[in-house]
């Protein structure tokens, strides 16, 4: 009997468990190595998206790098596109003031030579003596401090024929040479004392020939072309007010040389207008 009822026993669970085979199915290992493989194959995928993704973020820092690269040259290319410029901007006004000036220092040395009216000429030696000795004591009534000369017996001054020797050489060059003698003639006659060796001139000479305006000017390795138109007349002695308006009535050209800021009359030569020079 109890061995009937295990044998019973045995018959249900089996029965049972076909059953349920039959219902769901036989219960095998295999979902569990599938399990596996997904959880693997998850794995596997995290680690290739990583792998992916790390070159991208590599490509993108790269890019960022050479952006910002590219930004920094082109913030130092337009800071020294910025400093060029002021530099050209401020080398030109520069530029600008020191040909004013020299103009301006030009136009002076000029006026003794101008105001005189003297031939052109292209070697000093060409010039005559009586334009020499005419323009050198222009040269010390306009350019020179003349307050310790001695006075004259007519209200003029005595200008030592030293000091007329050494601005003729101021004028046309170191070997230039003169000989002193009474030239002019009326208000601008400088009478010569040769036994006292000065000359006599008078202190109230305003009124000269022709002033110089220099329209043109270059200059190479100290030499200096200058354009110059004759203004006349000059109402002053004082090269300051040079306010000229007036009408050229000639136009020369004056070669000059430049040394260590000391200025030397080369050649003048005839450009253009009246030719009755002296």
């Amino acid at each position: 009997m109890a061995k009937r009822n295990k044998q019973e026993t045995t018959s249900r669970e089996k029965y049972s468990e076909d059953v349920i085979n039959e219902l769901l199915g036989e219960i095998e290992d295999e979902p569990d190595i599938e399990i596996e493989e997904d959880v693997l194959s998850m794995g596997n995928s995290s680690e290739d998206d990583a792998k992916t993704a790390e070159p991208d973020e590599e490509k993108s820092a790269k890019t960022r790098r050479w952006y910002f690269a590219a930004a920094v040259f082109i913030i130092i290319m337009a800071v020294i596109g910025l400093v060029s410029s002021v530099r050209f901007v401020v080398k030109g006004i520069s530029n600008m003031a020191d040909n004013t000036a020299l103009k301006t220092e030009f136009a002076r040395f000029l006026l003794p030579v101008v105001a005189n009216d003297i031939a052109p000429f292209e070697d000093e030696s060409e010039i005559t003596n009586s334009s020499k000795v005419s323009c050198s004591i222009w040269n010390i009534l306009i350019n020179k401090d003349t307050s310790e000369y001695k006075p004259s017996s007519d209200g003029g001054i005595l200008v030592p024929e030293y000091d007329v020797s050494v601005s003729c050489k101021e004028l046309f060059g170191a070997k230039s040479t003169l000989s002193h003698q009474t030239v002019g003639v009326g208000d601008s006659r400088f009478v010569y004392d040769e036994k006292n060796h000065v000359y006599t001139c008078s202190k109230n000479m305003r009124y000269l020939n022709y002033a110089p305006k220099i329209t043109e000017m270059t200059g190479r390795n100290g030499t200096y072309v200058l354009t110059v138109d004759y203004i006349p007349p000059s109402i002053t002695m004082a090269v300051e007010g040079l306010g000229i308006t007036s009408e050229s009535v000639k136009t020369l050209e004056y070669t000059i040389s430049r040394v260590d800021k000391k200025n030397t009359l080369v050649s003048v030569r005839f450009i253009s207008g009246t030719q009755d020079v002296g």
